[in-house]
């Protein structure tokens, strides 16, 4: 599979698919696997999919930072000798994508974040705990308590689903080891603020209505101060947007982006 060396780092990356590029950023204990309801529906696209480093197959030593994340996005375009691009960044990959479109605005054509909020005090300590509990509980129980924040209560409506969600993630060949959520954790702890002033590209902000993490109220502060920003709810969303409604999370971005 496609890696290339950068900054220390071994980036994996995927594409999908010909037309107009566009570069898809996953959020914390994600990679490009968590892509996969949306890759159908966004067609007549070249999909780009990286694995942040810390995650998936990307594979690096010692702390890593929001800004070399961003900075790997750069450099991944780059190495594609490709110009600007579309960009969606998931919850944490939108933060990235702030990053990514403040300090290379000739790299972002248009971006779209999904359900990426402002990060509370709540928010940082829930992944502080979730962090140092992945190294104590079995897998299984640790993805069934991260659901919660994820998914509404259609998920858990049948025991079945939960369990088998749970072990599927637990199984999972690239699955993220606690080591290095830990290390995507203190990222997030560590991460400079972005000037959203910087970002000229348009922007589309989807936000879940049923979403714990980063409910509408703090998906619209985390935009403030961007010049060409809409923003747009789907209904019985949690954090998980495009797993829990993929058409209507795919029809926001292909809408936007059309």
């Amino acid at each position: 599979m496609p890696q290339f060396e950068h900054d220390r780092a071994s980036v994996h990356y995927e594409v999908v698919g010909d037309g107009p590029p566009l570069l898809l950023i996953a959020g914390i204990a994600s990679d490009s696997a968590s892509w996969g309801p949306l890759l159908p529906l966004l067609g007549g696209r070249k999909l780009i999919l990286v694995d942040n480093r810390a995650s998936g197959r990307t594979t690096v030593d010692g702390p890593v930072t929001l800004r070399e994340m961003a900075d790997d996005c750069a450099a991944l375009l780059l190495h594609l000798e490709l110009g600007a691009v579309d960009v969606v960044g998931h919850s944490l990959g939108g933060h990235i994508a702030f990053d990514l479109a403040g300090r290379y605005p000739n790299r972002v054509r248009r971006l779209v974040t999904l359900t990426s909020g402002a990060i509370s005090a709540a928010s940082r300590v829930l992944f502080r705990d979730m962090a140092r509990l992945y190294f104590i509980v079995p897998p299984q129980d640790w993805f069934r308590l991260l659901y919660q924040w994820l998914f509404s209560d259609p998920f858990f409506a049948d025991e079945a689903n939960v369990v088998a969600a749970a072990e599927g993630s637990t199984r999972y060949a690239f699955r993220q080891s606690p080591g290095d959520f830990a290390r995507q954790v203190a990222a997030i702890d560590d991460a400079h603020t972005v000037d959203r002033a910087k970002i000229a590209a348009p922007v589309l902000a989807v936000a879940g209505d049923l979403d714990l993490l980063a409910p509408p109220r703090s998906v619209v502060a985390s935009h403030e101060g961007i010049a060409d920003i809409r923003v747009t709810t789907i209904a019985g969303a949690a954090h998980s947007i495009h797993w829990e409604k993929p058409a209507e999370t795919a029809a926001a971005i292909n809408d936007f982006l059309r």
